[in-house]
């Protein structure tokens, strides 16, 4: 299915906000101290081409009795386990979640990172300004340049969310570390699920601006933002190169239109939900006329439900 197997983080995050409505609806029914959920999502991408299949599996707890405030509702804290797999890397993450007011949550992500070495991934190179566009991806592979690596990534997450009437509005940052070991003295690394290049030690921050309208008791549209930036650390560069890059930052612009099937508040199996996500590349290394046309957007289909298993 082609070189590349991670669909968008974007669609499961706007697949988040959209579910998470539905589960908190419920809690404000009739709100328990605690309880068992998980959100399940399957997605197709291309632009890169990509293939995800993500279970979040949290166990939480009532902060505190919100009375009929709707500021201090859904105040809760988690942890989980979020599993993701593709034909070409696995994830395996630990979480701690707290939400102390309806509109602000934060998150502590640990994860394991594991490539198998197939589909062209994973993929290192010298520099941050080398070529790592889809061309020189599969060329790469061709020559056989992908190898098998494993390593770990710590994210910082904060997300700020208000509904007005039928508009949900949601910004969503992330600070990320990893560190993967790299061979050959390669400093950095192309990293497709985010669809960046990587330092093998280092940071890169990412931010999604979500304007969703809910039309009904089945269909969601909006409008999404995508930015990513990655910190090159100097020592990333060769020896006497410029320490700067056209790398990074990019942006992404574009619609989300979501069918939700139905939302019975509580069910095991609750909000199916099918999702289109199109955005255009506004600033891309790569995929703004330079090898990709900039008028080939980036798509991504998914399918994600949620439910209270407890």
């Amino acid at each position: 299915m082609g070189h590349a197997k991670w669909a968008g983080i974007a669609v499961s995050a706007v697949a988040g906000a959209i579910l998470v409505a539905g589960v908190a609806h419920a809690r404000e029914l009739e709100p328990p101290t605690s309880g068992l959920g998980y959100t399940h999502l399957t997605a197709l991408r291309l632009n890169p081409l990509g293939l995800q299949d993500q279970l979040e599996l949290d166990y939480w707890w009532r902060l505190y009795d919100a009375g009929e405030s709707q500021l201090l509702a859904n105040n809760m804290f988690s942890v989980g386990v979020s599993p993701i797999l593709s034909p070409a890397t696995a994830r395996l993450g630990l979480a701690l979640k707290v939400r102390p007011l309806n509109i602000f949550k934060l998150e502590v992500r640990w994860e394991y990172l594991a490539w198998f070495g197939n589909f062209d991934l994973l993929q290192s190179f010298g520099s941050p300004r080398d070529d790592f566009s889809d061309t020189a991806i599969k060329a790469g592979g061709d020559a056989g340049r992908n190898s098998a690596e494993d390593g770990w990534q710590l994210t910082l997450d904060g997300e700020l969310r208000a509904k007005l009437g039928p508009l949900i509005i949601r910004s969503r940052f992330k600070a990320c570390y990893v560190d993967v070991p790299l061979d050959r003295g390669d400093t950095v690394f192309y990293e497709q699920y985010f669809d960046l290049l990587l330092p093998s030690q280092g940071w890169f921050f990412l931010n999604d601006l979500d304007i969703l309208a809910t039309l009904g008791p089945h269909l969601i549209l909006g409008a999404r933002h995508s930015f990513a930036a990655v910190s090159y650390p100097d020592d990333a560069y060769r020896a006497g190169e410029p320490t700067k890059t056209t790398s990074t930052p990019t942006h992404r612009v574009g619609a989300v239109v979501a069918w939700r099937f139905f939302d019975e508040p509580g069910a095991a199996f609750n909000q199916p939900t099918v999702l289109v996500l199109v955005q255009w590349y506004v600033k891309h290394r790569w995929r703004t006329g330079v090898d990709v046309d900039q008028a080939i957007p980036y798509v991504a289909l998914a399918f994600a439900f949620s439910g209270e298993l407890l």
